[in-house]
């Protein structure tokens, strides 16, 4: 509710009630302002929120420089586990480190299994009181032998790593 100044006398008391009734509204306005914009803010952040949390449910592999991976019409949801990548330049490499030849590594797989037991120690260091699951991601290069591959499969079974997944690149 506006008062009309004209109709009202000159009286400065009157005067200092019609700018005291115009601060309190310009007040209440205001308030009114700053709720609508905390709540947006927090719209917006749980929003944010929301989709972190949806798009980080898979980890993502890096697949190491001049690999081809196979292609594969069946294709499952990725695991975060260590991997372990076969080149076709003959090079083994367990999470991006180069461990050796592969020729080399099949013939004696000793560095291997070590490597393969630092990382097995770590995780029950991490994740005392469950047991390990022995899983482990294996890229090998489409150029690669099948027979160096199960070569390599037979090497990971013996050190406790059943579950071996074979990187596939997923037709859609």
């Amino acid at each position: 509710m506006r008062l009309n100044t004209s109709l009202i006398a000159s009286d400065p008391f009157e005067k200092h009630l019609i700018k005291r009734k115009r601060k309190t509204n310009w007040k209440k306005r205001a308030a009114v302002y700053a709720l609508m914009l905390t709540s947006m803010v927090d719209m917006f952040s749980m929003l944010v929120v929301f989709l972190l949390q949806t798009f980080s449910t898979s980890p993502e592999i890096l697949i190491n420089k001049g690999l081809t991976l196979p292609n594969s019409v069946t294709a499952s949801e990725v695991r975060e586990a260590p991997v372990l990548a076969l080149n076709k330049d003959g090079n083994l490499y367990l999470d991006q480190k180069l461990v050796g030849k592969s020729s080399v590594i099949v013939k004696n797989p000793n560095k291997l299994m070590k490597e393969l037991s630092n990382i097995k120690n770590n995780w029950a260091k991490v994740h005392s009181g469950t047991p390990f699951p022995g899983e482990i991601n294996l890229q090998a290069d489409t150029e690669i032998p099948s027979t160096l591959v199960s070569s390599v499969m037979g090497i990971l079974t013996t050190g406790e790593y059943s579950t071996i997944k074979l990187a596939v690149i997923g037709l859609r």
